[in-house]
Order: structure tokens, then sequence, then C-alpha cells
């Protein structure tokens, strides 16, 4: 049993993956982490302060989701990366705009998942459950 009165269930791994690309709670499963969608890129950012379900608080301590920005930098880093390793190899080495132009709109629009999954990542790795 969890403080809350919540009976901590076997969990698949499959169950617990998924949990964590729908951005669940770590906890239960089953709670959403942020209040809205990833697409709407008004309010993407906006965390619930403690799960619907189990009432799990999600930030521990104050400024905990500032590690989430080492996820944030190594995702974009990896994302860079391949970008401009495809742009490399597919147009044999072309001009630097090119590589601007296939880097930076891709970055632009996934910058609510990013910001996202990092913080869902520290949680996952680092909350303590």
């Amino acid at each position: 049993f969890f403080g809350t009165g919540i009976v901590k269930k076997n969990v698949s791994e499959k169950a617990r993956f998924s949990a964590l690309l729908e951005a669940k709670c770590p906890r239960c499963k089953q709670g959403p982490i942020f209040k809205h969608s990833a697409f709407n890129y008004l309010k993407y950012y906006e965390t619930n302060t403690n799960c619907p379900t189990c009432d799990l608080r999600f930030e521990k301590e104050p400024a905990f989701f500032t590690g989430a920005m080492y996820f944030s930098y190594f995702i974009n880093l990896a994302t860079i990366i391949i970008i401009g390793l495809s742009v490399f190899f597919i147009g044999n080495n072309p001009d630097l705009w090119v590589y601007y132009t296939a880097i930076f709109p891709v970055l632009l629009l996934t910058v609510p998942f990013v910001f996202r999954y990092s913080r869902v990542l520290m949680l996952y790795l680092f909350g303590d459950f």
C-alpha cells in the first residue's frame, strides 16, 4: 500500500513504457502529468501539481525540474546530429544554409515534445516513488 491508499499493482514493462510515452503518472500509470496536449502550443508546458488519480506530488522540491534541462539538451543534440548527418550524406555536403533550413524548423516544431518528455524522464528516473 502507498500512503494514499492506492494498492500497488504489478505493472508490466510494456505498460510502464506506454505510460511514459503517454506522460502518465510514474506511480499509478493513469493520471496525466500535463494539463493540456503537446499540440496546444500556448499551454503545452502547464504541469499538474499533483496526480489527479493518486495525488502524487510531481515536483518533489523547488527547482526539481531544472535537471530536465540536461535531458532536453541531449535530445536536441541527438536531433541536430541525426538531421545534420542525414543532410550531409543525402545532399553530398551542401552549403551551410541547407543545414540551417533543415535543422531549425525541426527544433522549433519539437519544442513542446522535448520539454514534456525531458520532464517525464526526470520524473521517471529521479522521482523516488
